[in-house]
């Protein structure tokens, strides 16, 4: 199709929050630059992040299904209040590193894609990773048997289920609240990305770094089905072409943030995006490894079983089989 075909098309979009880096490094470009820029121009959006967009994130699939939005991002932890299968996508544990989270979202997508369509009417563009979930804390953490006895900040109950099987306790604690919450001894750790907890300055508070990535708080680009529907079929392959490469960038960007900020509340190594700190890290050896794939399997099993058999056979035969893991 020659672009000049396309009928003019303007979508509203809601992304991430506007704080995160990858916002203005790829999503804004993305909406405002390289999209119109492949349609020569018939092709506009208008982006505004999250916090902006008044939306507090768990509603957002509900707002795509009912036409009040026509593009918005989510992360399935918010959102799988709605669908337990959403958590399959980000299984604590589950991937130790970011290109393991790549695979297991591959695997994963169609399972995914043809859930959102026929269960909540949104058709899946494009998935996105945030940095590694990992721990920030107050006392030092030398090994894995540290966390034992902790309270911990977590969200959403894979995680928690994932740090009590580490004998720790988990405590929901709102973002905003962890600084005074690590101060007054609420909490001794609190998990979030690697990223976020350097832009909110949680070292100040906590000084030690347990380098265990929980998740990768996958989310997702989606557009309301009877929007898609209602489009154009040439706008509708541009879009799902374009979308593939803003997932490609939101990888790759997000995969150097990890490092950059690792580096950063470190203060060793290329401390780029975020804020140079002097964090102890340090993260699971040897043995330790062995230990948390057991508990992930632990973790992966109980959430097989609130899922429910379907959707455990689901998850077994596209993550499990990319990962080499059965639920029972």
């Amino acid at each position: 199709v020659v672009s000049g075909e396309l009928p003019p098309t303007h979508f509203r979009v809601v992304g991430v929050g506007s704080h995160n880096y990858t916002y203005s490094a790829v999503e804004k470009p993305f909406w405002e630059k390289t999209l119109p820029a492949a349609s020569q121009g018939q092709i506009t959006a208008e982006l505004v992040g999250l916090s902006e967009s008044g939306l507090k994130g768990p509603e957002i699939i509900r707002l795509m299904r009912a036409n009040a939005l026509d593009i918005g991002m989510g992360v399935f932890a918010f959102v799988s209040g709605d669908d337990a299968m959403f958590e399959g996508v980000d299984l604590p544990g589950m991937a130790p590193d970011i290109a393991t989270a790549r695979r297991m979202v591959q695997a994963y997508r169609p399972v995914l894609k043809q859930r959102m369509r026929e269960r909540h009417g949104v058709h899946l563009l494009a998935t996105v990773p945030y940095t590694a979930q990992v721990f920030f804390c107050r006392e030092p953490v030398k090994s894995l048997a540290d966390l034992k006895g902790r309270k911990v900040r977590t969200r959403g109950s894979n995680m928690a289920d994932f740090v009590s099987a580490l004998g720790a306790a988990p405590v929901t604690i709102a973002f905003a609240e962890v600084i005074p919450a690590l101060q007054t001894g609420v909490v001794d750790c609190a998990v979030t990305g690697i990223g976020s907890g350097n832009a909110a300055k949680w070292y100040d508070v906590a000084k030690y770094l347990y380098n265990l990535p929980i998740d990768w708080s996958i989310g997702f680009y989606a557009i309301g089905e009877k929007r898609w529907q209602q489009l154009d079929p040439a706008v509708r392959q541009l879009l799902q072409d374009q979308a593939a490469i803003l997932e490609d960038r939101l990888w790759e960007q997000t995969a150097l943030e990890n490092d950059y900020a690792m580096a950063c509340n470190t203060g060793q190594g290329e401390c780029r995006i975020h804020s140079p700190a002097d964090m102890q890290a340090s993260g699971p050896v040897g043995p330790e490894r062995e230990a948390l794939r057991a508990v992930a399997s632990q973790v992966a099993g109980q959430w097989g079983k609130r899922c429910g058999p379907d959707c455990a056979k689901a998850w077994s035969d596209s993550v499990g089989h990319a990962l080499g893991v059965t639920l029972p």
